[in-house]
């Protein structure tokens, strides 16, 4: 029977899907991306403290803004005429920006992408767009090779881990420039070495062992702070084989060394400005004076966050901007049980290690809570700032490993691979929908399409147009689906009287009216978005439009108050209020019958 290399498939996997997405994910799209090219950027040049150049005015080209996706207010589909120019745009020493990397991290997380961006950027002034894709392959291929020696270490679990590196999100995550990256990697390959040493039949620990355990140890020190959290999992070795030739001393020594890093480092980067409200100092002194206030704050956020953690630990786009289709979060978890239904090594993890793995993961869980509540949330507030599911994707396998068991009849690893292989390949094909084509979203997610994505939705700060009897509004538009099916509007408050009505007319500029119908105050909702349907539908791609909602039975809705924005928050059209043009819009959107049939049309 031939030998079954999964490290050598969850490679090619990885690899390939990976490089689907870091190919199709507009530039700037991914958490953090900006920052982290900032903070490459400064690294190129010679400057491994963050800030300790881009502190400066002007010292970060401004193409690197320039094409990020993530400075689209309303964030479109990309195509291939957009993606040529962009390819046009490159390093202009003459255009620089003053910027602040949030990027704090320790300098081994972007030193070769560093090395990438002086030889490519400044050297060869290739396009900053080619830039982004060289970077982000540069973080695929270091976790394609971490996991491959994760899997190649562990003596069983090979395809748990495998599945759990293929997760959504960490496949997101290592085709970006991201260092979640090398931060999942590591943990994952520590993780499976103490596994390797733990369940070793050998009394000692040889020379090689012990200097890659040290080495791992130490490179826990070097990721994100909470990732040292993780060195309690080296207590599941047997005593024994510490005790003999005292491989304890080095073991101690990189464990002390690799707690320092952090704190270290954080006294050489220090946070620039100070943001109001959150004052560490104070937070830590409140969880021992006054505890119930931290455990009342995790309580608010398990008690109402954990779908959206659990959604986030699977995958979620960027910045959480798009989802995937409701059925991969129920397909990821499936395969993971697959995994554990499939072990066909020998498992000899003994009860006490088993219990033990299981308390290190609570406690990486609950001191991701406990740091953020510290650093991140302001005083007094009753709730714990910042935190995202991809911040656990590093510990989840310790959640698993305690309920993996050699299985007596064991699922066909060409079954989990093909549904591994298809659950990836979804994942990228959702995000090209999303990220590529009008209406894509809606598309992968079985949604209705509603145009356009407000990035920056905060229905808090709407202000409010009262519809009386001398309120004309006029919103001019372009839409970029084919096939316009309905406009809405955002009601701020509706205390109107049944029988009050106002004109609504959708016409090109100042002809005669496409459409026209009347707004009647009782098919109003209090709050929220009021419907106006467009029927039969109006092809639609890429023309001008505007609407208008004036009171022409000379009375309106007086007591009913539509929403524009404070800001210029819909970057295709404007606002109009009787008659003289604002510097806002209308808080508005347009619905679209955009489905593969239309398409074909």
């Amino acid at each position: 029977m031939t030998k079954q290399r999964p490290e050598v498939f969850f490679s090619i996997l990885i690899l390939v899907t990976g490089m689907i997405l870091l190919l199709i994910t507009p530039a700037g799209a991914n958490f953090d991306e900006e920052t982290y090219v900032a903070r490459i950027w400064e690294m190129s040049l010679g400057h491994a403290i963050p800030n300790s150049y881009l502190d400066g005015p002007e010292r970060l080209p401004s193409g690197f803004f320039t094409l990020s996706y993530r400075r689209h207010i309303n964030l479109p589909a990309m195509d291939l005429e957009t993606i040529k120019q962009q390819l046009k745009v490159k390093i202009d020493d003459y255009d620089q920006m003053t910027y602040q990397t949030r990027a704090k991290y320790f300098p081994s997380l972007f030193i070769i992408q560093a090395i990438v961006m002086r030889f490519f950027g400044p050297h060869l002034r290739y396009p900053i767009l080619v830039l982004y894709y060289l970077l982000r392959f540069s973080y695929l291929l270091i976790y394609c090779l971490l996991i491959f020696l994760t899997i190649k270490a562990l003596p069983f679990g090979k395809w748990v881990f495998g599945t759990l590196a293929v997760f959504p999100m960490c496949l997101i995550q290592a085709a970006a420039v991201s260092a979640d990256s090398m931060i999942i990697g590591i943990s994952f390959l520590f993780i499976a070495w103490v596994i390797k040493l733990a369940t070793s039949e050998k009394d000692a620990l040889i020379i090689k062992e012990l200097v890659i355990l040290c080495l791992l140890i130490l490179a826990l020190g070097t990721l994100k702070p909470n990732a040292i959290f993780l060195l309690p999992l080296l207590v599941i070795i047997p005593l024994r084989r510490y005790k003999k030739n005292k491989t304890w001393i080095p073991v101690l020594i990189a464990t002390l060394a690799s707690v320092s890093i952090p704190v270290i480092w954080s006294q050489l980067a220090p946070e620039l400005l100070e943001t109001p409200g959150i004052e560490p100092t104070k937070q830590l002194a409140t969880v021992f004076s006054d505890p119930h206030i931290f455990f009342k704050s995790l309580w608010v956020m398990l008690s109402g966050s954990l779908p959206i953690y659990f959604k986030q630990i699977v995958g979620v786009a960027g910045y959480g901007y798009w989802n995937l289709p409701k059925f991969v979060y129920w397909l990821v978890p499936a395969t993971l049980v697959l995994a554990l239904l499939s072990e066909s090594a020998k498992v000899t993890f003994t009860t006490r290690q088993r219990l033990l793995t299981g308390l290190v993961a609570i406690f990486n869980f609950f001191m991701v809570f406990l740091i953020f509540f510290i650093v991140i949330t302001p005083v007094g507030v009753i709730r714990i700032e910042g935190i995202q599911g991809r911040y656990f994707e590093p510990f989840i396998p310790l959640f698993v490993l305690p309920f993996l068991f050699t299985q007596k009849i064991h699922i066909n690893k060409l079954v989990l691979g093909t549904v591994l292989t298809i659950s990836s390949l979804l994942c990228a094909a959702s995000l090209f929908l999303s990220y590529n084509v009008v209406c894509g979203y809606a598309m992968a997610t079985n949604q209705p399409c509603v145009l356009p994505y407000y990035k920056n939705w905060d229905p808090s700060t709407f202000l409010s147009i009262n519809l009386n009897k001398d309120t004309e509004i006029k919103q001019t538009m372009v839409v970029t689906c084919k096939e316009i099916t309905g406009i809405q509007v955002w009601v701020n408050s509706n205390n109107s009287t049944s029988g009050q009505k106002e004109f609504f007319a959708l016409s090109v500029d100042d002809n005669e009216p496409l459409r026209t119908t009347w707004i009647e105050s009782e098919n109003l909702p209090l709050k929220g978005w009021a419907i106006i349907p467009i029927d039969p539908p109006i092809n639609s791609l890429n023309a001008e439009f505007q609407f208008e909602i004036s009171p022409e039975d000379g009375i309106g809705i007086p007591d009913l108050e539509l929403a524009r924005f404070p800001t210029n928050e819909f970057n295709r059209g404007s606002l109009w209020l009787t008659g003289k043009e604002t510097e806002n819009d209308l808080v508005f959107k347009y619905t679209c019958s955009d489905n593969l049939s239309t398409l074909l049309k």
